[in-house]
C-alpha cells in the first residue's frame, strides 16, 4: 500500500492534475471534463499511456458515469439523493463507499477489506490505496466525489440556497423571509 497526493483544488476542477507519491515523483496525470454528455475524465501515467477513465452518461442533478479501465468496462457510479448522508455503492465492483465526502475522509471497502483510504489535510489529498493496479480506478473516483462535493460546498445548503433566492426575489431581510418561506410552505400543505 502506498501513499499517492493530490492538491485538493485540483480534483474537482476542469483541466489537469498530477498526482504524486510520498516522495513527490509525479505518477499520474488527471485530465478531463464535467458537465456534458460523454465528457470524461482521464487518468494517465506519466509515460502517457491511458490507464483509466471516467466517462459521463447522463446528466442532470443525478449524473452516472461509467468506469473503464485499460480500455474495459468495470464499474458505474452515480450521485443520489442524500449523497452527503450516505454510502455509494460502485456497480460491478462491488465496492462500497462510506465517509464524508464533503471534507475528503473516506473509505472504500469491497466487503471488509479496505480498498482505499483518503484523507483531506488542507491542500492536500491523500489517498491509501491496497494496491498500485487498483489506483487509477480510485483516484478517478477521488475525483468524481470530489467534484460532486465541491457543487455542494458551493451550495452550502440547499434550504439556504432556496432562502436566500427567495429573499433576493421579495425584497425580504432577515428572519421575515424565513417566516414567509415556512408560512407559505405551510399554506401550500394544508390547502
Amino acid at each position: 500500500m502506498r501513499a499517492l497526493y493530490i492538491r485538493q483544488d485540483s480534483l474537482s476542477a476542469k483541466g489537469a492534475s498530477v498526482v504524486r507519491d510520498a516522495d513527490k515523483r509525479s505518477i499520474y496525470l488527471l485530465i478531463g471534463k464535467w458537465g456534458r454528455h460523454q465528457d470524461a475524465l482521464s487518468l494517465y501515467q506519466i509515460s502517457g499511456d491511458l490507464l483509466a477513465e471516467l466517462r459521463q452518461t447522463s446528466l442532470g442533478l443525478l449524473p452516472h458515469f461509467d468506469i473503464y479501465y485499460q480500455g474495459n468496462k468495470v464499474g458505474a457510479i452515480s450521485k443520489h439523493l442524500g449523497f452527503f448522508n450516505e454510502m455509494i455503492y460502485i456497480n460491478n465492483l462491488h465496492w462500497i463507499i462510506v465517509g464524508n465526502f464533503v471534507s475528503g475522509n473516506y473509505k472504500i471497502y469491497h466487503g471488509t477489506t479496505t480498498i482505499m483510504t483518503s484523507r483531506s489535510d488542507g491542500d492536500l489529498r491523500e489517498m491509501q490505496i491496497i494496491s498500485q493496479s487498483l489506483e487509477p480506478i480510485c483516484v478517478c473516483i477521488a475525483a468524481t466525489l470530489d467534484h460532486w462535493a465541491s457543487g455542494h460546498s458551493q451550495l452550502k445548503n440547499p434550504a439556504q440556497a432556496w432562502h436566500a433566492s427567495l429573499k433576493r426575489q421579495l425584497g425580504l431581510r432577515g428572519s421575515r423571509a424565513w417566516h414567509y418561506a415556512n408560512n407559505q410552505a405551510w399554506h401550500r400543505v394544508l390547502h
